[in-house]
């Protein structure tokens, strides 16, 4: 090839590139603002559709935006309607072009983190309405269901991996205290899941042999649903040997 190609090819190179970095010169900072209004009335596929946020936006979002407007996804609520919480994040995702664009984002996992710490888990739920504790329940666990999926738990640092932990455990043993009066099952299955998750992924034996010979630990790990009490106590035991380990190494 001659010096000539070479050269157009590499001008049309920087071309692209530079077209690239100017498409984005300003980040977005701003949740998107979905057409809820607009998409009242209409079919699920229109709906699906009217949601969709729109390349030019989706590229130039600020990563806590992305994440900000992932979880305020107005069809998000559909994690509830399947069998396991597993089940219900690959229908969101299949809908959502946000959780794509958040995937392959390098710093997803500090943001993630760092949006997760500010959410206040000794707050005084008997200020708030049964409405507005279920919504803020609701919230944090859109948040967990977010980093329970193994692209995010898988891109973990070192560092990384002991502060998510240690800060799962904590949250888990509030949502524990107020497991009859707020939490439920249902509440804890999300940091339930990101802790045997990443005990699962690290290969910790006592955890791998209750996936192998207790079906419930199976279905927690694997699906994000819990059948019975007895699999959370036995997590967050698991957890406590596991974390005295992650510290050590």
């Amino acid at each position: 090839m001659g010096y000539r190609k070479i050269s157009l090819l590499l001008c049309f190179f920087f071309f692209v590139i530079g077209c690239k970095k100017k498409d984005c010169e300003e980040v977005i900072d701003q949740v998107y603002v979905y057409p809820v209004e607009a998409a009242r009335g209409k079919s699920s596929e229109e709906r699906t559709e009217m949601f969709k946020i729109p390349e030019q936006t989706l590229h130039c979002l600020s990563t806590n935006a992305l994440i900000k407007s992932c979880i305020s996804y107005p069809e998000m609520r559909l994690m509830w309607t399947m069998a396991d919480l597993q089940g219900g994040f690959d229908k969101v995702y299949a809908m959502c072009n946000g959780f794509d664009e958040l995937l392959g984002r390098g710093d997803k996992v500090q943001k993630l983190i760092y949006l997760y710490k500010q959410l206040d888990f000794n707050r005084d739920w008997q200020t708030y309405t049964d409405l507005e504790n279920g919504m803020y329940i609701d919230n944090i666990v859109r948040h967990e269901l977010i980093i329970a999926q193994y692209e995010i738990l898988n891109d973990l640092t070192s560092r990384e991996k002991i502060e998510l932990f240690q800060l799962v455990l904590d949250n888990q043993k509030k949502k524990y205290e107020l497991a009859h009066q707020y939490w439920g099952i249902a509440g804890m299955m999300t940091t339930c899941a990101i802790l045997s998750r990443i005990m699962y992924i690290d290969k910790y034996q006592p955890l791998i042999e209750e996936y192998n010979n207790n079906e419930n630990m199976l279905i927690n790990v694997a699906y994000i649903l819990i059948l019975d009490s007895d699999t959370v106590d036995k997590v967050m035991s698991l957890s406590e040997g596991y974390l005295k380990i992650l510290k050590s190494k």
